[in-house]
């Protein structure tokens, strides 16, 4: 192995020093005054720096000298020493331009092996130099009192350092070094206080830099009839990278059509794009959506991952997407509204307050301004206009007279009349309108309402960002 040297001990050693830093005591004069911590066990070059190359400099006093004690193996925490744990980094962008770090797109990504750590008990000593009892007695008690019964130690704050969090006890004490009686000797009085850490000594880890394949912009798939063995060939793949995508897998399958039906999305074969919905419901007519994401282990994310599909003006509807755990054909799918069509505005606004059917639906309440989609005709049958006829009570304007509409038109009461704001005879024109009381969006298109998002998308027209 080559040579490897990360101080961990050191590391650890001054964790600990800091942890016994900012401790003070109150002298006569009633100043406040704080203990100096250093490293106790210091060369023998620094020591004679500090003594001014002198053996009568008096060391002072008081302050805290801190070092190793004792390290020992510590069998009890042995583990498997093979194991090798990995973790998946994803770095957010750097914007060279702007010099902003944390820009809103991803940027490089690694894989980290981390060996098996070996453990260590360590046993860390303070001995703490006063000139008087008193000045002990303050020392020791601000200490003694934390220790009830352990504090934690946190070496580093590295996200994927498995080993930062360790705890501190105190394990003995020895409070004093004199001996008593004390002879003519005038020796300064130490308290040594003795703690016991358990460590990790962590041997390098292996980080891999990845290469991600950010989009695939030509046809990945050819089917081949009447064979078992394989459906997909890769041989054609084009690839590229797209500034939108970075550091994602975008996937344009080329021989799947979409069949998005409310808010689930199933993969259908290209001779079956001609076939009604009801047939495309047939799950033979279908494929398994693990045909394509087990192409990309493990870079599927349920809930962000994202199916983006088409619209006319060349920008995408944006879906986050999950698999049915009862049935892998079905993709299930949550629409970021924010990338749906714009509503079209129909006197004022481009919403209706419900969608209803005028023949059960009774709307009791009438405030000025709501205004329905309805499902059926009011009044429009052969009885209608007949002598003796008598329209719905619930849809009658307030003088008592009947009010007429067709199924798919959009209604509006203005407080004393009904209203076709809507008129699903004449109009021909797209028209996007979302139903307030359930958020979802609806499309009139060729005579019928369908959901905005829904229908047959061409290999061309959608694609999925892992």
């Amino acid at each position: 192995m080559d040579h490897f040297y990360d101080g961990q001990l050191k590391r650890y050693i001054g964790q600990f020093i800091r942890m016994l830093s900012n401790f003070s005591y109150k002298d006569g004069k009633g100043n406040i005054i704080r203990v100096p911590v250093r490293y106790g066990d210091m060369n023998r070059q620094v020591a004679s720096i500090l003594n001014k190359n002198s053996e009568n400099v008096m060391p002072s006093a008081p302050f805290i000298a801190c070092y190793v004690k004792d390290l020992q193996y510590d069998r009890n925490r042995v583990q498997d020493p093979s194991f090798v744990g990995k973790i998946h980094i994803r770095e957010r962008a750097f914007n060279e331009e702007t010099g902003e770090y944390y820009i809103n797109k991803q940027g490089s990504n690694y894989t980290v092996e981390r060996l098996m750590p070996t453990p260590y008990l360590a046993d860390f000593a303070a001995d703490i130099w006063s000139t008087n009892t008193d000045q002990k007695f303050q020392i020791w008690e601000q200490i003694a009192v934390l220790f009830n019964p352990s504090l934690e130690l946190q070496t580093t704050d590295n996200y994927i350092d498995w080993t930062s969090l360790s705890t501190v006890t105190l394990k003995s004490q020895i409070f004093t070094s004199r001996n008593i009686p004390q002879g003519v000797e005038q020796n300064i009085d130490i308290l040594t206080m003795i703690f016991e850490t358990p460590i990790w000594i962590t041997p390098p880890a292996k980080v891999k830099r990845l290469g991600i394949i950010t989009k695939i912009i030509a046809n990945i798939f050819s089917n081949v009839p009447g064979t078992i063995a394989s459906d997909f060939d890769l041989t054609d793949a084009v690839l590229s990278n797209i500034g939108d995508d970075q550091g994602s897998v975008t996937v344009t399958p080329g021989n799947f059509d979409l069949l998005v039906i409310n808010n689930v999305a199933s993969l259908i074969y290209n001779n079956a794009s001609n076939q009604s919905l009801v047939e495309l419901n047939v799950p033979s007519n279908r494929a398994s959506w693990y045909n394509i994401l087990d192409l990309y282990p493990g870079q599927f994310r349920a809930g962000l991952s994202t199916l983006r599909l088409n619209k006319d003006n060349d920008t995408e509807i944006v879906a986050y997407i999950s698999i049915d755990p009862l049935d892998d054909n079905r993709m299930l799918l949550n629409f970021d509204p924010a990338t749906l069509p714009s509503n079209t505005i129909i006197s004022g606004r481009g919403t209706v307050d419900a969608i209803v059917n005028p023949e059960n639906y009774n709307p009791k309440i009438k405030v000025a301004g709501t205004r329905y989609l309805i499902l059926e005709d009011i009044n429009v049958n052969p009885k209608y206009g007949t002598l003796g006829y008598i329209g719905p009570q619930a849809w009658k304007n307030l003088d008592s007279s009947d009010f007429q509409a067709h199924a798919n038109d959009i209604v509006e009461w203005d407080g004393s009349t009904w209203n076709i704001l809507f008129n699903s005879l004449t109009e021909t024109a797209v028209t996007y309108i979302t139903n307030s009381y359930t958020g979802v969006q609806y499309k009139w298109i060729e005579g019928s309402w369908t959901k905005s998002f829904e229908g047959i998308y061409d290999k061309q027209l959608w694609r999925l960002v892992l």
